[in-house]
Formats: C-alpha cells, sequence, structure tokens
C-alpha cells in the first residue's frame, strides 16, 4: 500500500485523498478496518467507505502552523476522542490516520497513541513517529507545539 507508513501492526499513518488519492479496495483487501481524519475529511467518500465496511471517524486537529490562541485546547479536547477510536477499532484490523500531507496532525495523534500504548515520554513518542516518517513535525512551530500539547496530555 503506497504511501502508508506503520506505527505498529495495526495503526499507520497515510496522506489524505485530497493529497493523493485513495484506492479504497486496496484499502479493504489489506484489512484496513477504519480511518481516522484529523482534519476536514476533504475528499473521504464516507458513503463507499460504509459500502466496504470501513469504520469512519472525523476528530480535526488543528491546522494552523504556527499555532494560534486555542489551538493547544482544542488538540486536548480531541485527542482522547482520537484514542478511543483507535483503541476501539485496532481490534478488527488496520486504523489508518490521515490529515492533508499525513506528518504533523497525523504525526500528533499517532504520537498520542504511542504515548498511550507503549507508555513513551512526549519527546520520545515524538522521535518514534519521525523514524518512520521523516517529515513529520516539519510544519512551522509543529514540533513546538506538539511537544507542548502531549506534555499537557501526560499531565491530564
Amino acid at each position: 500500500m503506497q504511501q502508508v507508513f506503520f506505527i505498529e501492526k495495526t495503526v499507520a499513518g497515510r496522506c489524505g485523498p485530497d493529497n493523493r488519492m485513495w484506492d479504497l479496495a486496496e484499502l479493504r483487501n489489506n484489512n484496513v478496518a477504519a480511518i481516522l481524519s484529523v482534519n476536514d475529511g476533504e475528499m473521504v467518500h464516507v458513503s463507499l467507505l460504509d459500502t466496504l465496511g470501513i469504520a469512519y471517524k472525523n476528530i480535526p486537529l488543528s491546522s494552523n502552523a504556527p499555532a494560534l490562541d486555542g489551538d493547544l485546547e482544542l488538540c486536548l479536547n480531541s485527542l482522547p476522542q482520537i484514542l478511543g477510536f483507535l483503541d476501539l477499532h485496532k481490534r478488527d484490523g488496520l486504523v489508518i490516520v490521515h490529515c492533508k500531507s499525513g506528518k504533523d496532525r497525523t504525526g500528533l495523534a499517532l504520537a498520542a497513541y504511542l504515548m498511550q500504548t507503549k507508555k513513551l515520554l512526549p519527546i520520545e513518542a515524538i522521535e518514534a513517529v519521525k523514524k518512520v516518517r521523516s517529515v513529520a513535525f516539519t510544519a512551522p512551530g509543529w514540533d513546538e507545539f506538539s511537544l507542548k500539547v502531549l506534555s499537557a496530555l501526560r499531565d491530564t
């Protein structure tokens, strides 16, 4: 599956269909059970996903780079929902998280997941994502913002 990068066997990231079109049949044939949009979900064909039996949810994270006032709170409100969706659906097969480019918002969601499941510290989780997606956290100010969000998430 092109463009897919794995954090673990059942959780992966990818750019969105508004960046590179998806082959939904290929995703289904590769045991994709669920797709999570952490952007606005542009060009996601929810009815087609439903027909294929692929669960879908849209839980947006901040799209601002650098972050603006209110973005920290938005992310802290969204991340528990994101983690719940991942936990629920990874039992059924592969869950793919995406934003437009599959690097910053996707990276933040996947780093939060690694903190929860692998008990990594925020900086360790960010580095683990960067190992599999070298362009992760490269939007202006996103590296620092993600560390701030993940540290706050850990402290809640």
